[in-house]
C-alpha cells in the first residue's frame, strides 16, 4: 500500500513536472475553474473564480421605454428557440426604446454575464479612441512599431487594421477546444502579452482571407497595453465608452492572472443586458447616445466597411443581410449577440447559456436571423 502511495506521488510529481515544461502549466487554471466546478467546458460564469478588474459606470442614463413596452407575448416559435439555448434576456429596443423586455431562467435586468467575443468589440473601437488621443498615429500602423519583439515578417506587413478585421494570416483554430489547443492556453495562461507574441505564427497573407482569430484580438490588446502608459484597458473603457453611455452598473474585465492583471481583451467582458445594448444603439445612431457623439462618424463608416476580401466581418464586428438589409452584429461565444439592425432602427440583444453549433466559423449563427424575426414582428405590432 505504501509503495502504490509512493509511486502514485511520483507520477503526480512527474506530471506536474511535465506540464511545466511543456508550458502547459494553464491546464491547471483550467482544472480550477472548470473541471473541479462540475464543467465540460467554458461558461458564462466562470468570472466567479478569475481575477477580474472593475470597468466603472458613472453617472447613470436610464433607457427610454416605449409606449408599447412588453404590450405583445413573444411567439411560441421565439419561446421554443429560447428554451432550447437556454436564453437568460432577450431585448428588443426600437427607436432608441425599450419596446420588448423578456427574462428566463436567473436571468433579470442586473444579471451580469460573460460577453466573451463581444469584448472584441470594445478592443476594436478602443484602439480606434487610441488613434483619436494621439496614443496611436494611424490604424494602418504595422504591429512591430508598437511591439518591436514581434518577430514574424509576412508581406504585405501585419497592421492593426489586420487585427481588428480578422484578417491577419495567423495561425488559429477557433473551434479546436481541446485542453492543449492554443484558444484554451489563451483562456487560462498566466501572462497574456507573452502568448500573444510567442503563440502565433504566420500562415498567410494579411488582407487575403477572412480568419476569425481571437489571439489577434488579443495582440491588439497587447498593443493597447503599451500605449497607455499605465492605464488599464479596463479604465480607458470606463472613461471612453461605460460611463459617457450612462451604464447603469460596473461592468468587469477578466485578467490574465493578479501578477500581471492583463485584460482578456479577446472575450473578458462582464455586463448586463440593458448595458451592452448601449454600444448597439449607439452603432445605429452614427455613434451618438444621448446627444454626445461616442463615436466619430468616421470611426462608424470603418466599422461598417467590409475590408479586404472579408465577407461576414467587417471591423471588430460582424455583418450580414436580412431581407435585403444589412445589420452589425456584435457576437460572443454561447450566443452573447447584439445585433444593431439601420434599416429597422433596431437593436436586438439575447445572452444566455448556449448557441447552434457552426459548421463553419466564419458563418453568421442561425438562431440570430430568428431573433431578428421576431423583433420585426414585434415591432410591427403582429
Amino acid at each position: 500500500m505504501k509503495k502504490t502511495f509512493l509511486l502514485l506521488i511520483a507520477f503526480i510529481l512527474m506530471l506536474i513536472a511535465a506540464l511545466f515544461l511543456t508550458d502547459n502549466s494553464h491546464l491547471f487554471t483550467a482544472a480550477r475553474i472548470i473541471w473541479l466546478r462540475g464543467q465540460t467546458d467554458v461558461g458564462i460564469y466562470d468570472f466567479t473564480a478569475q481575477n477580474t478588474r472593475a470597468i466603472k459606470a458613472g453617472k447613470h442614463f436610464p433607457w427610454p421605454v416605449h409606449e408599447a413596452y412588453n404590450k405583445q407575448p413573444l411567439s411560441e416559435e421565439i419561446l421554443k428557440i429560447h428554451e432550447q439555448y437556454k436564453t437568460l434576456a432577450f431585448l428588443v429596443i426600437k427607436d432608441g426604446k425599450i419596446l420588448n423586455e423578456n427574462y428566463f431562467l436567473e436571468g433579470n435586468q442586473k444579471e451580469r454575464t460573460a460577453l466573451w467575443s463581444v469584448t472584441k468589440t470594445y478592443t476594436s473601437l478602443a484602439t480606434l479612441k487610441a488613434i483619436e488621443k494621439g496614443l496611436i498615429s494611424n490604424i494602418d500602423d504595422p504591429v512591430k512599431k508598437y511591439i518591436p519583439e514581434w518577430k514574424h515578417s509576412q508581406s504585405p506587413e501585419l497592421t492593426l487594421r489586420h487585427l481588428a478585421s480578422m484578417s491577419a494570416g495567423l495561425s488559429w483554430d477557433e473551434m479546436d477546444h481541446s485542453p492543449f489547443s492554443l484558444i484554451a492556453k489563451f483562456n487560462f495562461y498566466h501572462d497574456l502579452q507573452k502568448i500573444s507574441i510567442d503563440g502565433m505564427h504566420p500562415i498567410g497573407n494579411p488582407g487575403d482571407v477572412q480568419h476569425y482569430n481571437s489571439g489577434a484580438t488579443q495582440l491588439l490588446g497587447t498593443v493597447l497595453s503599451r500605449v497607455l502608459k499605465g492605464q488599464s484597458l479596463s479604465d480607458f473603457i470606463s472613461e471612453e465608452f461605460w460611463q459617457p453611455l450612462g451604464c447603469q452598473q460596473d461592468a468587469l474585465f477578466i485578467l490574465d492572472s493578479k501578477e500581471k492583471g492583463i485584460e482578456k481583451a479577446f472575450g473578458g467582458m462582464v455586463a448586463s443586458a440593458r448595458d451592452v445594448s448601449r454600444l448597439g444603439q449607439t452603432i445605429l445612431n452614427e455613434g451618438r447616445w444621448n446627444g454626445q457623439q461616442i463615436l466619430s462618424e468616421k470611426d462608424v463608416k470603418l466599422i461598417k466597411t467590409i475590408p479586404y476580401n472579408n465577407q461576414t466581418y467587417s471591423y471588430g464586428i460582424w455583418t450580414g443581410v436580412y431581407e435585403g438589409n444589412r445589420f452589425y452584429l456584435q457576437s460572443g461565444f454561447r450566443g452573447q449577440y447584439i445585433i444593431s439592425f439601420p434599416a429597422h432602427n433596431l437593436v436586438i440583444t439575447r445572452l444566455g447559456h448556449l448557441a447552434s453549433k457552426k459548421k463553419n466559423i466564419e458563418d453568421l449563427p442561425v438562431e440570430v436571423f430568428d431573433y431578428i424575426k421576431e423583433a420585426l414582428r414585434l415591432a410591427n405590432g403582429k
